[in-house]
């Protein structure tokens, strides 16, 4: 199939553009760090997260009960758009105007969940918009071009954020965090419109609308039959039980090991240099041997960088680490985070259309994101476990969860593609 290549630029500036406002106002540095001056509650602080990708993915097999009778999925696309860009507005609004701490909280995070609600409702079709535009082969390339240039503009972004959150800074708390959130309502805003741009094709057969409940044995049928797509969903939920600690990684060294605020920049610049260099090695390694290899790495990788964490939980203070050195010693860490999150970005999506029949697309997405959308939910319970046990055997959970992934990613099959010229060599 030929590319349509004005789809692909339209989905990587539309992909560069909401990296970036992502970056801005990132949940698990920037936001995090936002809230944890209004409330020290973990629970909620644990929220941010699983609300986010969760409430993005649960929607998504209901869903799928109806889009295949949409002939152009763009069309539901562009009306979310404006409930999406709507909510975004709500929350730089928020963030700069409200100021009694009990009301930020519950509008920050009523808004936050329809912005992440609306979002995944535009999940699937826009989905399978790509997976009807972009051919199998070039998929894991088009997702790394998002992410690489998005990460390449996510390193002005973070020293933005660096420049603003610093205590020593031109703007005063919370002041610098309400520029970040008008920055990132007007970049993510912007991202929606050029996708809106896509002229899809209609699909040549339209489907009929299925009963949810008629979907959901469809969809457990498939599961049990197809152990490929059994494997990828154990994988990715035990890849988002993995990542349930990020959000705390910055917030530990702060609150227990003397570290800086001030760091928080700097973690969002290797973090976004990381994942510019990332997309270059897995954009390639995507084409070349395949999205399931790509993610064996991601998972390998983030089992090292758990293996690290967990360490510094452990050891640390007895050896020492404090102020400046805790900082340091989390720069290696999210190096690996980094990685670890490109990985994942160029090969999940694109190693789910590479199993998916295409008659059966949006069954299989939508019920696979919708479990992953319970998946995250219930990581908000990270903050309860941090409470309960401690930051180090969450950490150390986070490990034995890499490690179940690693052993489900070796084990499924997917296509392996070659480029011509390798061919012709």
């Amino acid at each position: 199939m030929k590319p349509d290549m004005r789809t692909f630029r339209l989905g990587v500036v539309n992909g560069v553009l909401y990296i970036l406002s992502e970056t801005l106002l990132d949940p698990t540095l920037v936001l995090i760090a936002y809230l944890s001056m209004i409330t020290d509650s973990p629970i909620l602080l644990g929220m941010l997260l699983p609300l986010r990708d969760g409430a993005w993915a649960l929607p998504q097999l209901w869903v799928s009960c109806f889009l295949p009778s949409i002939p152009r999925k763009i069309d539901m696309y562009r009306k979310l758009s404006v409930v999406r860009i709507l909510s975004w507005g709500s929350i730089a609004v928020v963030i700069n105007f409200v100021r009694q701490p009990d009301l930020i909280l519950i509008l920050f995070f009523l808004a936050y969940a329809l912005a992440a609600l609306t979002s995944g409702l535009s999940g699937l079709p826009f989905l399978e918009i790509v997976g009807k535009t972009i051919p199998a082969e070039r998929r894991g390339e088009f997702f790394a071009w998002r992410f690489g240039l998005g990460g390449l503009m996510g390193i002005g972004a973070s020293v933005l954020v660096r420049y603003l959150i610093d205590p020593h800074g031109p703007l005063p708390t919370p002041q610098n965090y309400g520029v970040l959130a008008a920055l990132y309502f007007v970049a993510a805003s912007a991202s929606l419109l050029f996708f809106n741009q896509v002229n899809e094709p209609p699909d040549e057969t339209v489907g009929t609308r299925t009963a949810f409940f008629a979907q959901l044995r469809r969809a457990v049928a498939y599961l049990k039959q197809d152990i490929s797509y059994r494997r990828v969903i154990t994988m990715q939920s035990m890849m988002t039980v993995a990542g349930s600690a990020t959000p705390f990684f910055a917030v530990f060294v702060q609150q227990s090991l003397g570290g800086s605020k001030a760091m928080v920049g700097v973690y969002l610049g290797v973090i976004t240099v990381t994942n510019l260099l990332g997309n270059i090695l897995f954009g390639r390694m995507s084409r070349r041997l395949g999205n399931r290899q790509v993610m064996i790495w991601a998972t390998m990788i983030g089992l090292s960088m758990s293996l690290l964490v967990t360490l510094l939980a452990v050891f640390g203070r007895d050896l020492g680490v404090a102020g400046r050195a805790a900082d340091l010693a989390l720069v290696p860490v999210f190096i690996l985070s980094g990685l670890r999150g490109t990985g994942i970005g160029v090969s999940a999506n694109s190693l789910l259309l590479d199993l998916t029949p295409v008659g059966e697309r949006s069954l299989y997405l939508g019920f696979y994101n919708t479990f992953f959308g319970l998946v995250m939910l219930a990581t908000f319970t990270s903050g309860l476990v941090l409470s309960l046990i401690g930051f180090a055997g969450l950490a150390a959970l986070t490990l034995a969860a890499h490690l179940l992934a690693l052993l489900a990613a070796q084990r499924i099959h997917s296509p392996v593609f070659v480029e011509p010229a390798a061919e012709a060599r």
